[in-house]
């Protein structure tokens, strides 16, 4: 069983992103209009500006969501050192977003295409905790595959991880096509698509643990990976859900 807790208190959280359009329009729908979180955003290009929606009964929970200087996954970590720096102190100087005690996920697509499976499989083994890390700037690496529209299916198709799909603009198509709307997210899709995640855990033998989850995300890219090499596609997955789960608002009994 599976509840939102809407109350829950999340202190700072940072989501580092690569793309400019429907990672921020999700995670805005999400922590903004659903949960009434303070959010503040800054997307690739917008220069000098952030825009803030403020909820100011929420100020205990502050989400903050910003582009990767380019997109493409080999640009964060260590690459981008001085382009995180220049944001992460706006944050702290006008927002009051404490970034070193934040929580720092980064939300990317697994794109055959653009990112090496060498690249992507040592970014996964590197970032394993949204505070700390031993030689990545601290973070979790959290991917969607092929992309994250596959949360957006998650969200709605029941059984969703029997689908699998090569490219993103696939499975944005496939949305298309059903009518799986972003702006149609709600309390019950978060939980639709934290259900989906659960099942196709134990459809593959992954034990899922929260506080040590690096050991699950590494299970997760060898199987889509082998997965990929037989079938040049990859099964549907979203790992957003895991950020719910980590931060306490969606609580599995």
């Amino acid at each position: 069983m599976m509840r939102i807790n809407k109350d829950k208190s999340i202190g700072r959280v940072l989501f580092i992103v690569e793309g400019g359009r429907t990672e921020f329009n999700l995670l805005k729908k999400v922590f903004c209009d659903i949960l009434n979180y303070d959010y503040i955003e800054r997307r690739r290009g917008d220069d000098d500006f952030f825009e803030r929606f403020q909820n100011k009964e929420r100020s205990t929970s502050k989400v903050a969501v910003i582009n990767s200087k380019e997109s493409h996954i080999s640009y964060i970590g260590t690459n981008e050192d001085e382009y995180l720096d220049e944001l992460f102190a706006i944050l702290v100087s006008e927002y009051n977003f404490p970034v070193d005690r934040a929580a720092i996920f980064y939300l990317f697509d697994r794109d055959p295409l653009s990112n090496t499976r060498d690249l992507v499989e040592k970014l996964v083994n590197g970032l394993q905790d949204p505070y700390e890390n031993e030689e990545l700037r601290g973070g979790l690496l959290l991917l969607s595959y092929p992309a994250v529209e596959s949360y957006i299916i998650s969200s709605f198709k029941e059984d969703a991880h029997f689908l699998n799909f090569e490219l993103g603009s696939e499975a944005k198509n496939f949305n298309n096509a059903n009518s799986y709307m972003l702006n149609n997210l709600s309390s019950k899709t978060i939980i639709k698509a934290t259900n989906e995640l659960m099942k196709y855990l134990k459809v593959e033998k992954i034990d899922f643990d929260i506080d040590n989850f690096s050991k699950a995300n590494i299970e997760i890219f060898n199987k889509q990976e082998e997965f990929y090499r037989k079938n040049s596609k990859y099964k549907v997955l979203s790992l957003l859900s895991v950020v719910f789960i980590y931060l306490g608002i969606i609580e599995v009994e």
